[in-house]
């Protein structure tokens, strides 16, 4: 059973109760189950969507619908003047335990766009992890681009100062732009990279079979197709980066996600896929993918993505490359080789785009075992 798949009840019962004290609420069974299901160490309530929110000119309002993934509610939040500054309205989660300097914390979130005004139509907002109280140090900051159905997203960063349960919060700010947002179950974790496949069925691991899907033409005799390239549910992590999904004609099967980062030296952006299947110690694993340099402020005008076979349990590389990309679609070839066996969800792979104004295209990814 996947994530989605646990009824939370209790997310439905509390979506318009008035807030209660966190550190009084005791976590119902529901919630108990969810989190033995959690990779690290759950550090929200996510039967609750009861946040704390607040802007000029903004109302928030719950809403019940049971195809809405998590639990059947949302909060949808009303921004009817963009400001200046995008903190200016917001919705801020609060943490149950403490987080510790140095621990790595992951959010996930469901979210969707009513309405924006922004030229592709896409919402935006911005996820910080930080202090309730002045001067409000944070950390982790990034900038995301809401589509407008249903979908998962999670932010992954390494916490510069501790939090405590008492103020510690994950703010969702989105006062810069006119817009209309809903945002459903969340889950904060520490202690590991990613929240592995949850809340969402297509990010369930697929069986290690070849998909039905046709290899292009300079990877045709590659050998065995066994991840499913269609499926673009890819978990990103950014310190001040965005990702956008786009249609990109030009490229095989038609899809293709853009990452950016933004103008600070320590910007970075990373997709992370899960490698479906076992891997063999020592058996090849080919990761192919088509990609390309949208802008970069690099001398030599490319930018540079570097490729990671990854721990899914510490998020940390086991091997990888780096590649400069240049203006036009290109084929990039990965070869890892695992230095231990490894078991069904053990294993993901890695692309991740750092430093400051660089944006890159990413086309579809094929994960392939040489024959």
């Amino acid at each position: 059973m996947n994530l989605c798949q646990i009824a939370i009840t209790a997310l439905v019962a509390t979506a318009a109760a008035a807030p209660l004290p966190v550190m009084a609420q005791a976590l119902t069974e529901a919630v108990k189950a969810l989190e033995a299901q959690l990779p690290g160490t759950l550090v929200n309530d996510p039967s609750r969507i009861d946040w704390e929110s607040y802007g000029p000119e903004f109302y928030a309002e719950s809403i019940k619908d049971p195809s809405i993934p998590g639990g059947g509610a949302a909060r949808r939040f009303h921004v009817n003047k963009a400001s200046e500054f995008i903190y200016t309205a917001g919705a801020n989660i609060p943490l149950i335990r403490n987080v510790k300097r140095g621990d790595t914390i992951t959010l996930g979130f469901w979210a969707r766009a009513v309405s924006a005004a922004t030229d592709d139509g896409k919402g935006v907002l911005r996820v910080r992890f930080q202090q309730d109280a002045p001067p409000y140090p944070g950390f982790g900051e990034q900038t995301l681009a809401i589509g407008p159905e249903w979908q998962w997203y999670e932010v992954t960063t390494r916490a510069e100062q501790g939090l405590a349960r008492k103020d510690g919060i994950v703010a969702i700010q989105f006062g810069r732009t006119r817009q209309v947002l809903e945002i459903g179950q969340a889950i904060v974790i520490t202690g590991a990279a990613s929240i592995a496949g949850a809340a969402s069925p297509a990010a369930t691991p697929q069986p290690a079979s070849t998909p039905a899907v046709e290899l292009p033409k300079p990877l045709a005799n590659a050998g065995l197709l066994f991840n499913d390239p269609t499926r673009r549910d890819w978990r990103i992590s950014a310190n001040g980066g965005t990702v956008e999904h786009r249609d990109e004609a030009g490229i095989w099967l038609g899809k293709a996600t853009r990452l950016g980062t933004g103008s600070a030296n320590d910007a970075s952006v990373k997709a992370t896929l899960d490698l479906p299947g076992p891997a063999v110690n020592g058996q090849e694993l080919l990761v192919a993918f088509a990609a390309r340099t949208v802008a970069s402020t690099n001398p030599d005008g490319r930018a540079v993505v570097d490729v990671t076979l990854d721990s899914a349990a510490t998020g940390m590389p086991l091997s990888g490359t780096r590649i400069a990309l240049g203006p036009n679609w290109q084929l990039v070839r990965y070869i890892a080789r695992p230095d231990a066996d490894a078991q069904e969800g053990q294993l993901n792979v890695s692309l991740q785009v750092s430093g400051p104004g660089q944006s890159v295209d990413i086309g579809p990814v094929y994960m392939i075992r040489p024959q």
